[in-house]
């Protein structure tokens, strides 16, 4: 398609828009409103300065004819508004900018004077009424203080209106359904970049399959039902997080977070069993520092986070019983195949001596575990106990940002982030030689700038590449083979004897990009947006 015809295409979106109170970016906010005179009147051509209170960025725009006014992509954050209009009195206000929303804060301005300041911030508001979308914002202290096992960052949309929790019953994929929608419809970014995983189309994850980052978030928007132009690629939920950014103060923190045996019930299956609550152990912990490299200029922020955890299986395990056994070694020599019988002998003591066999007891309902194997009657072929054998599991993200002012028209911010950890893909209840991992580095970046043509009319941009593996592999391959050298499936007989080798190695690797820009202009009562969003995804399986 011609350029010309891209052009005009573009055109004709504008008009058909609506006049007014377009959505927002989903990694940006706005602050809009009217300045009026003591008796209420609008007050045209007033100069109306915004500046965020964290970094000392300002822009200035002027109230149109029906003393109207517009910020347009603007940064999350905590920001202070100035009006000076001739022949009235200077006010100043604090505004709080949350993401995909618009904060409406009018400004009363006073007769010719001194300049006051009105201590009164406007917060974001609870009922968005620019738009239809049903938006739930999470600030700093929410995020921090919502009680959050594994502080995995999507489970604070779980509390937000529309959203629960996802069970196998409900297609077993994803955290969370919004509105009856499966959890595959639900749409994640970071600064307005997407953040999932192509295989299943759902949040991306570490090596834990938690997302990692909650010390790194500014704030999070849930929007269940988005109805604006920015959320209309998928049906279900929208969660968009912003992450912090260096200030003029140095500021930081750091946390520690344990869980462990003491502190959890023994689970019900193991009680039922009469099996004792098996040792469990979790450290986790966050921390981050932010400040100024030039003041009012340049500013940095860094945040590692990491966790290490044991967590115990619970499992229903089906040995062969000794009279199974016997019966077993003594059928082959009887039809001369005795060679095999040292096979048979290995493959039923690594079954006597798995971690539990101690607890075992034979089956003694139905076919008491003897599918057709004809051993006697009233003789169990199976002994039954439950595992409870652990593994090892820990994953660790750094990611660092840089926010430069390149000047009164261009904000730039760079962020770099890689997350690393080893996933216990499969615990195997016989023995640990069988057991499978994955070792899942990522790697991703972006770069966002955001240019001020005007007063009316503000641009943003970002560019965000990523790249992540997930190899699912024996831990050891070649003692598994030592040991035994495949893999026993007995049709539900018994336990599968020799782990999941036999789907091993398998995985995929994927590298993605995306480009985001959008676009705000104001003509009078009229504010127009437009936005695109384009990008690839290369996997090797």
């Amino acid at each position: 398609m011609s350029l010309r015809k891209l052009a005009a295409m573009a055109a004709l979106v504008c008009l058909l828009l609506p006049l007014a109170g377009l959505a927002q970016s989903i990694v940006s906010g706005d602050v809009t409103g009217t300045v009026t005179d003591p008796s209420g009147a609008v007050v045209p051509n007033a100069k109306v300065t915004i500046k965020n209170d964290n970094t000392g960025e300002t822009h200035t725009t002027t109230s149109n004819s029906a003393g109207v006014y517009r910020f347009a992509l603007l940064k999350p954050g905590a920001y202070t508004l100035t009006a000076n209009a001739t022949g009235f009195q200077a006010v100043t206000q604090r505004a709080i900018v949350a993401v995909g929303q618009a904060t409406q804060l009018n400004l009363n301005m006073g007769v010719t004077g001194a300049s006051q300041t009105v201590e009164v911030t406007a917060e974001t508001p609870i009922i968005q009424t620019e738009n239809g979308n049903i938006s739930t914002t999470y600030n700093t202290e929410h995020i921090e203080l919502l009680p959050n096992p594994g502080n995995d960052v999507t489970y604070v949309a779980q509390t937000a209106p529309g959203v629960s929790t996802n069970t196998s019953s409900g297609g077993g994929y994803g955290n969370f359904t919004a509105f009856g929608l499966p959890a595959t419809s639900n749409l994640f970014t970071i600064n307005g970049n997407d953040a999932m995983d192509p295989y299943l189309n759902l949040n991306n994850s570490g090596a834990t399959n938690l997302l990692l980052g909650a010390n790194e978030l500014q704030e999070a928007t849930v929007v269940s039902n988005g109805y604006t132009g920015q959320y209309g690629r998928q049906a279900g939920a929208q969660v968009n997080y912003a992450t912090k950014s260096g200030t003029n103060a140095l500021h930081g923190n750091l946390v520690y977070w344990w869980n462990g045996r003491v502190l959890n019930a023994n689970d019900w299956f193991n009680n039922n069993a009469g099996v004792p609550r098996p040792f469990t152990n979790a450290n986790q912990w966050a921390a981050s520092i932010g400040g100024p490299i030039i003041k009012d200029k340049t500013f940095f922020f860094v945040d590692t986070e990491g966790l290490r955890y044991i967590l115990p299986t619970s499992q229903a395990v089906f040995v062969p019983s000794p009279a199974f056994q016997a019966a077993v070694l003594n059928n082959l020599t009887a039809v001369g195949q005795g060679a095999q019988v040292p096979f048979y002998q290995n493959l039923f003591n690594l079954y006597n001596n798995a971690p539990g066999i101690a607890g075992a007891t034979p089956v003694t309902t139905g076919d008491m575990g003897c599918g057709d194997f004809p051993i006697g009657a009233n003789v169990p072929c199976a002994l039954t106990f439950r595992s409870t054998a652990g593994n090892n599991s820990n994953e660790w993200v750094l990611s660092a940002r840089v926010d430069q002012n390149l000047g009164d028209t261009d904000k730039l911010f760079l962020r770099y982030r890689t997350d690393h950890g080893t996933q216990p893909t499969f615990t195997d209840p016989i023995n640990p030689a069988f057991n499978a991992v994955s070792i899942q580095p990522e790697y991703d970046g972006q770069a966002n700038e955001t240019h001020v043509f005007s007063s009316n009319a503000v641009n943003q941009f970002i560019l965000s590449g990523s790249y992540y593996s997930a190899i699912f592999k024996s831990v050891d391959q070649t003692t598994a083979t030592g040991l035994f050298p495949t893999t026993m499936l007995w049709g539900g007989l018994f336990t599968t004897l020799g782990g999941e080798n036999y789907v091993f190695p398998q995985g995929r690797n994927v590298a993605q990009w995306q480009v985001v820009d959008d676009f705000s202009l104001t003509r009078g009562n009229h504010t127009i947006k437009i936005g695109t969003t384009s990008g690839a995804t290369t996997s090797a399986t």
